[in-house]
């Protein structure tokens, strides 16, 4: 088969589960025999004219990759402060760009990672010539333009609509930051720049302040949107990586055909083992961003609130980014960055790892790690990779609020021997969530995509 993939890049230019996913999905697809090709958003000319023309890059791991030089802005989780710069770019691909690109590769089949830098000519042309459409859903972006439902206040949102988008992405950075922060030129202030993009996540307007967008700029936005839209309408089959997206996406599309299938990566393989634990000092762990989404505040207030209550049995780990201790609490350390090949040493470290989104997170990779390798893992009802919690222990999964993770936490800790029956029933159950697992189950998708059917 073959097999055109859409996506952001690939490492080092690119990181996250996203990137993780397709780069191991592309080479686990060519090593089984299938002709696989990436087209990605690449970079942007501040020389000459901006001229948009897909070009051949270096091959990766026998993978034809070609990127488009002078995309359309890849907004990342930044936001879109300019639409017309979407909906209306002053240069696209033309007919002969796309003729020649197609003669190259003929796809069978685009499988579409994400509608960042998708040029919707592209997207028109590949389906006029018999091409089919396949999309992962691993974020929210084209329903949500800053890619997961938290608004301008830090709240969950459930609307996709044009008068919200303008308030929400009032303050995004303008598209000269977005250039040089999708440069790959730049890629060794690459850790500077990402610092300095977390900061702009973090919600700034003042809840009490009144915004009032203009009905022109809130126009701009609703034609966004309906660019969005048209793209949406031109897939032929959602694959769906959990209930959490699935539930979020029909609330605003009614997909052609679609079907859930867990993602994987090739970091995971069964490597469960029954673990030992300290009834008197529960190592808790939480893995990743300190983002007011992520749920890492929420977390910590409930902790604070147990040890002030006088349940101190426990000491949380942070693992993914600084080092030391949190000064407002003993029990709470900083354990820096990890490696992917340093996993087994940090989960043997932790005995509980708690995954508390406040965002309807797609899936969640580190909640799949983690059961591999036998770790009971805590999450919220938003977390994509419930699905898989639930098929051990259905009690490891929390309602999102602050009431009922403080109870879930308050009944582990009074009773340790709950994390180690959690451990025993992951290491009696079924495990089939490898990569190749997962690239056979995937071809099933492809093939009914391309027949028309719906499973």
């Amino acid at each position: 088969m073959r097999i055109l993939h859409f996506s952001l890049g690939l490492p080092p230019y690119r990181s996250g589960g996203l990137t993780k996913y397709v780069t191991d999905l592309m080479v686990s697809q060519s090593e089984s025999g299938d002709e696989v090709s990436l087209l990605y958003p690449g970079d942007y000319t501040f020389w000459r004219v901006p001229k948009v023309k897909i070009i051949k890059d270096q091959n990766y791991n026998g993978i034809l990759v070609y990127k488009i030089e002078n995309p359309i802005i890849v907004p990342l989780r930044h936001g879109v402060k300019n639409p017309l710069s979407i909906t209306y770019p002053k240069y696209r691909l033309t007919l002969k760009d796309l003729e020649i690109f197609y003669d190259q590769i003929r796809p069978d089949l685009m499988h579409v990672h994400t509608l960042m830098g998708l040029p919707e000519e592209l997207l028109n042309y590949l389906k006029y010539k018999g091409v089919k459409i396949l999309f992962t859903t691993h974020d929210y972006y084209g329903l949500c333009l800053k890619v997961n439902f938290i608004d301008q206040k830090g709240l969950l949102c459930d609307l996709s609509d044009k008068e919200k988008c303008a308030i929400c992405n009032r303050n995004s950075p303008d598209q000269l930051f977005l250039r040089l922060r999708n440069s790959k030129y730049l890629l060794k202030y690459k850790k500077r720049l990402a610092s300095n993009a977390r900061k702009l996540e973090e919600p700034k307007t003042n809840l009490h302040e009144e915004i009032i967008p203009t009905q022109k700029k809130i126009e701009e936005y609703g034609s966004l949107l309906s660019h969005y839209n048209r793209l949406f309408e031109q897939i032929d089959f959602f694959h769906f990586n959990s209930n959490v997206t699935k539930e979020c996406y029909e609330k605003h599309l009614t997909p052609k055909k679609s079907n859930i299938l867990p993602i994987s990566n090739a970091n995971i393989s069964d490597n469960r083992k029954i673990r030992s634990i300290n009834k008197s000092l529960i190592r808790i762990g939480y893995i990743g961003s300190m983002a007011t989404y992520k749920g890492y505040p929420l977390l910590k207030s409930v902790l604070n609130f147990l040890n002030k209550k006088g349940i101190n049995n426990w000491i949380l780990q942070i693992w993914g980014g600084k080092l030391g201790k949190e000064p407002l609490c003993e029990f709470i350390e900083f354990k820096g960055e990890f490696t992917s090949s340093e996993l087994e040493r940090v989960f043997d470290q932790i005995d509980l790892l708690i995954v508390p989104s406040i965002w309807k997170e797609t899936f969640s990779f580190i909640t799949l790690e983690a059961l591999s390798f036998g770790l009971p893992v805590l999450v919220s009802e938003n977390v994509g990779a419930k699905d898989i919690v639930e098929t051990y222990d259905p009690f490891f999964v929390f309602q999102q609020s602050k009431e009922e993770l403080q109870l879930k936490l308050e009944a582990i800790l009074g009773d340790p021997t709950l994390i180690e029956n959690f451990n025993n029933k992951i290491c009696q159950g079924s495990f089939d969530y490898s990569l190749k697992g997962h690239v056979l189950k995937l071809k099933e998708l492809y093939i009914n995509t391309i027949n028309g059917k719906n499973i």
